[in-house]
């Protein structure tokens, strides 16, 4: 029997979603995890306050676990490349939080539609550097675009398909699915074994990557 793939939730201004994810880019698990959006403030909802000490709290544990996976004995010392891209995370995520956290339906949009085009990695990471580093409002179709040309897509077919809205039933879509599955905060990792959401993602990063390195080989084993 074939095992369930393994589902990450996320959402592009979050910022325990943004260091999740430069971890399992640097692990190389990316490939085994099927990535889904999931809006922390869908529209019509208020957007984010950045400045609440619920966010602050968030952006700060997120800074703390940055720094715990990459101090000289932590589980992620031995990859030096990835490790600097990981501790410049820890350190914007910590001290250059964005002033403006738009609602990222559209951002989510433009995933789905790179999922279809074969760069949803690419485009994911593009597009969480263009919130935390950049301070673009991905929250913009004019800004998408040009996120979405530099990471390789046509800029017109993405305008085209973000102005008819149509990439926005699957964006619903995982919505549902991850409200069925019990999902309440992100990122969330569903895995077989059960499910991991929101600071302790991070804070079992080491143990939900060994998860995903098995499951990844066990499918290929049975391909």
């Amino acid at each position: 029997m074939s095992l369930n793939p393994p589902v990450l939730y996320f959402d592009l201004v979050d910022p325990l979603s943004l260091l999740a994810s430069a971890v399992m880019d640097q692990a190389e698990v990316s490939e085994a995890v099927s990535w889904r959006g999931l809006e922390l403030r869908p529209p019509p909802a208020a957007l984010i306050d950045p400045t609440t000490a619920e966010w602050r709290a968030r952006r700060d544990f997120a800074a703390r676990q940055a720094e715990r996976l990459t101090r000289p004995a932590g589980p992620l010392a031995h990859a030096s490349a990835g490790t600097a891209g990981i501790a410049r995370i820890g350190n914007f995520t910590a001290a250059r939080s964005p002033t403006i956290v738009p609602w990222t339906r559209k951002a989510h949009e433009l995933c789905e539609f790179a999922r279809e085009r074969d760069c949803l990695h690419a485009v994911r990471r593009a597009l969480f550097r263009a919130h935390f580093i950049d301070r673009i409002d991905i929250g913009r179709i004019d800004l998408l675009v040009e996120v979405a040309r530099r990471a390789g897509l046509d800029a017109s077919e993405t305008r085209a398909v973000l102005d008819v809205d149509r990439y926005t039933g699957a964006v619903l879509g995982n919505r549902n699915e991850a409200l069925t599955q019990g999902v309440a905060d992100v990122p969330a990792l569903v895995l077989n074994e059960g499910r991991l959401e929101g600071t302790a993602v991070l804070s079992q990063i080491e143990r939900a990557i060994e998860l995903l390195t098995e499951t990844a080989q066990a499918n290929r084993e049975e391909e």
